[in-house]
């Protein structure tokens, strides 16, 4: 059975006709000005197993709230 869902694909630089000098650590330098520790509190919890059913679910799940994706 394929799962197009559970494929991640990945792009370089080339393929999106990007600039390698706007891209990585000389592209994008960050600097760190922060940082704070947040705590989640669940609202809910979930119990899967190790099926291919349960996983399925929750990648499906997953990219339908947009966490990830």
């Amino acid at each position: 059975m394929q799962r197009p869902e559970l494929t991640l694909n990945q792009w370089s630089v080339a393929d999106v006709d990007g600039d390698v000098n706007q891209c990585g650590l000389n592209g994008s330098p960050t600097k760190v000005k922060a940082i704070k520790n947040i705590v989640f509190q669940a609202k809910e919890s979930k119990t899967l197993t190790a099926s291919d059913a349960d996983i399925e679910g929750m990648i499906k799940e997953l990219l339908e709230e947009k966490i990830i994706g």
